[in-house]
């Protein structure tokens, strides 16, 4: 089996040191590779740029290559990072054929500064990365403080049709990181209690069907729940070091992510690193 490939969504500014800083944690915690991917913006061939300046290009990729060159300097002595240089119209796209080209099995990308209270703000790369990427996306929290390792494996659990894919992919990474695996199940309590109940016990029912199943892992399972999602969320103890796996929407197309309204909303007030694992063919057919 070859060796799993971190990609790095970088480009010098802030958000993408966090990326930076969580995938050296997340590359040696899942056994693989760190590569840190830098994308200049091409321009459009049959446009002309105003006011004309000339070219450019070559100033822009002296800078863009002095980025990569302090790549080295942002990681631990002991993570290995290897850095590439592509120039794309889209900058989206260009980490994705990157990702593609280097046989990623992970894609890491920063989000936006948002208000004082907004860990997450999904900015326009992260954005076509959520809604395109063949392979899981892992969100960085703004100013995301590094750990050695993972230590603790979160897996969003529902009881719509595609669980059993982010479950698969959940364990698999509890198993590369050596972590246990804990199954959440977040419900809304609203006027509608009865539904916001039977989604519950249904949830709780899965889950338990997945803990007798997972006997090489340490799993747990925990039930989230209040009158909003920010509360249902506060009742969760999330463990430090820690990231949360989440599948895609329905509305995702075959093997692409798509982040839902449901995992949206979770963004607003999670306090861990979230992975939108694709949807698979089957469930997209």
């Amino acid at each position: 089996m070859s060796t799993p490939r971190v990609v790095v969504a970088y480009a010098g500014d802030e958000r993408s040191r966090d990326a930076l800083a969580l995938g050296a944690v997340a590359a040696p915690s899942f056994g693989a590779e760190l590569h840190a991917v830098l994308v200049v913006r091409s321009d459009d061939p049959f446009g002309t740029p105003y006011p004309p300046v000339g070219d450019v290009r070559p100033l822009t990729e002296e800078h863009a290559q002095g980025w990569l060159d302090a790549v080295r300097d942002l990681v631990p002595a002991d993570v290995p990072v290897a850095t590439h240089l592509r120039r794309d119209r889209s900058v989206s796209q260009g980490v994705l054929d990157a990702a593609a080209e280097l046989g990623a099995s992970l894609v890491v990308v920063g989000t936006a500064a948002g208000g004082p209270a907004a860990a997450f703000t999904v900015g326009p790369v992260a954005t076509h990365l959520l809604h395109a990427s063949p392979v899981p996306v892992l969100l960085t929290p703004r100013r995301y403080r590094p750990a050695e390792r993972l230590e603790h494996v979160y897996c969003a659990i529902g009881t719509r049709p595609g669980a059993q894919l982010v479950l698969d992919e959940a364990a698999r990474a509890a198993r590369r990181a050596g972590a246990p695996l804990h199954l959440v199940s977040l419900v809304d309590i609203d006027e509608q209690h009865g539904a916001a109940e039977d989604a519950r016990r249904s949830a709780q029912d899965l889950m338990w069907q997945v803990v007798a199943q997972l006997t090489d892992i340490d799993v747990t399972i925990e039930i989230g729940q209040g009158r909003h999602m920010s509360h249902a969320i506060e009742s969760v103890a999330w463990e430090a070091h820690s990231v949360l796996l989440v599948g895609s929407s329905r509305l995702a197309p075959g093997r692409r992510t798509f982040l839902g309204s449901t995992a949206a909303r979770m963004l607003r007030h999670l306090p861990v690193p979230m992975i939108v694992v694709p949807r698979s063919e089957d469930a997209a057919a």
